[in-house]
């Protein structure tokens, strides 16, 4: 999807006016005028990551993969930090 952004300028910049943020797999890429300050850049909320830990365990093939996101989940909202 990020290549048929890019290969289309005007689509680009009306997102940009949107304020969407084009990133090539959620990296930072150089060149990017929009780059912010690696210690300020917090885009990804702890919800999103929860979800991802869930998401990343159902699809796991190996039971010990799964097992270990499970429990970074658990501690995760042991620690109060829930995907609510």
């Amino acid at each position: 999807m990020i290549g048929k952004i890019q290969s289309d300028p005007e689509l680009e910049e009306q997102l940009r006016r949107l304020k969407f943020d084009i990133r090539k797999n959620g990296v930072k890429v150089a060149g990017d005028p929009y780059l912010m300050n690696e210690e300020t850049d917090a885009r990804i909320e702890i919800n999103q990551v929860i979800a991802e830990f869930e998401r990343i365990a159902d699809q796991a093939k190996e039971p010990d993969i799964r097992q270990y996101l499970l429990e970074m989940k658990a501690e995760l909202e042991v620690n109060g930090i829930t995907d609510e």
